[in-house]
């Protein structure tokens, strides 16, 4: 469905935009409303009936009298506050869904000036949320996707009730981010026309960063979810709904794509209100082909002289090697071997799977394989993370199929995506499986 959405949106965007780049209106207060007209009617479409959100214009509130900058766009719920005799509106940042920024043509000029809007929003969500107010009455964005995020891209478990957990600096500051992220409103510039090439958009965002390099508010969490100049984007790997595993302690947070940027608008914003309402297994279609993204940014997060930051690493391209890399790929399930498929069947069935377990280590030891080759491998495949000499599935639905040829596969299967790839293979190759394992209870979240 996502796909097809997407693709229904872009038809729209080719029709109509040419009408608005031809309008005989030199008044650029009307220019701006052109084009913030039609990103109202792209985000009316693309948001599902029945869930009493709007799309309004006007300012963020923190419910302290601080507000944001004046903003295009906002999806939200509940109730705002109508400014007199305008179309804005005033609204808590906790029943704000996304925030759009938009621009006619997004170069080096708007990106800085778009950027610099957002972070109004970001900065005054950020202090709300790390305040005492924020911690209460936001019961619809539960921490649990965070922390499932956390524990897929640091094999680690973030919190347990059976005991305290401790991390090193830098990855309390990902978990930090990634809770923030989780709260705070999906922001996003929307650049209608913008750079020729890929290359050219992404050396403008480093550039930029470069001019602020050490000053507040250029950290992971202050920079937009999404943002497109005209066919390419950059977008967040924040786990919602886009990730990437950290590299030798550096988070690839922040890769471009020429994919199609009204199909990433919806992951983003679909991610939140399945999150928020649940929409089952239908609202993602078949979701067989994934975005594969060219990474820009690495972050790490460091203390120096006692005082916490971030230092940044710069992923270079040029066209030959961006051209190189697919926009999207092929899914499919982790392939394992029987070690790790029997250990991940023991935790589908409830049961624990540790290195001071002296059935499982009798067992690999008469294999010849060791606990942590096997620990190391089942880490890699994002389904399970570690806690002292535990290991715990992070998937809310994991199951495991033996092919016909043998060969062991797991994955997560919450949305029916290893049901449709299996499906798949079986009507390409007329191949029939077995399948072992079941829904999951005991996931992070507890879902």
């Amino acid at each position: 469905m996502i796909r097809t959405i997407a693709e229904l949106l872009s038809g729209i965007l080719r029709e109509e935009l040419p009408k608005l780049d031809k309008a005989p209106v030199k008044h650029a207060p009307t220019i701006g409303d052109m084009y913030e007209g039609l990103s109202f009617e792209l985000l009316n479409r693309a948001i599902p009936n029945g869930l009493g959100l709007q799309v309004v214009s006007g300012f963020a509130s923190d419910g302290r009298g601080n507000l944001s900058g004046q903003l295009d766009c906002m999806v939200v719920q509940g109730e705002g506050e109508k400014l007199p005799y305008t179309n804005s509106h005033i609204w808590h940042v906790k029943d704000i869904v996304a925030v759009i920024e938009v621009k006619k043509r997004l170069y080096s000029a708007e990106l800085r000036d778009a950027f610099a809007q957002l972070k109004t929003v970001s900065t005054i969500e950020h202090a709300h949320y790390q305040s005492g107010d924020g911690r209460v009455g936001n019961s619809d964005r539960s921490a649990a996707p965070a922390i499932r995020t956390f524990a897929e891209m640091t094999g680690k478990i973030a919190w347990s009730a059976t005991g305290e957990v401790t991390f090193s600096y830098e990855e309390e500051a990902i978990l930090h981010v990634l809770l923030l992220e989780q709260l705070s409103s999906i922001r996003v510039i929307l650049g209608m026309h913008g750079f020729k090439s890929e290359r050219t958009f992404r050396s403008s965002m480093v550039e930029y960063l470069e001019q602020n390099i050490g000053k507040a508010g250029f950290g992971p969490a202050d920079f937009p979810q999404l943002i497109i100049s005209g066919g390419n984007s950059l977008v967040k790997a924040n786990g919602r709904p886009f990730m990437m595993s950290l590299v030798d302690g550096w988070w690839p947070f922040y890769f471009s794509t020429p994919e199609n940027p009204l199909r990433l608008l919806l992951e983003f914003i679909w991610t939140r209100l399945d999150e928020m309402h649940g929409f089952g297994r239908d609202l993602w279609g078949e979701d067989l082909e994934i975005e594969v993204g060219r990474a820009l940014l690495g972050f790490r997060a460091a203390c120096i002289d006692g005082k916490g930051g971030w230092e940044v690493q710069v992923y270079e391209a040029d066209d030959a090697a961006l051209s190189k890399v697919p926009a999207t790929e092929q899914w499919s399930p982790e392939f394992v071997g029987m070690e790790e498929f029997v250990l991940l069947a023991r935790l589908c069935q409830g049961e624990g799977v540790s290195s001071d377990n002296p059935e499982i280590m009798s067992w690999l030891d008469s294999r010849g394989i060791t606990y942590d080759d096997v620990r190391n491998r089942l880490l890699k495949t994002r389904l399970v993370a570690s806690y002292g000499k535990s290991l715990e599935l992070v998937t809310k639905k994991c199951q495991l199929v033996i092919l016909p040829t043998g060969e062991y596969v797991a994955a997560e299967n919450s949305t029916g995506r290893l049901d449709r790839w299996i499906l798949r293979r079986i009507a390409a190759s007329g191949e029939s499986t077995s399948r072992e394992g079941g829904d999951v209870t005991n996931s992070p979240d507890g879902q």
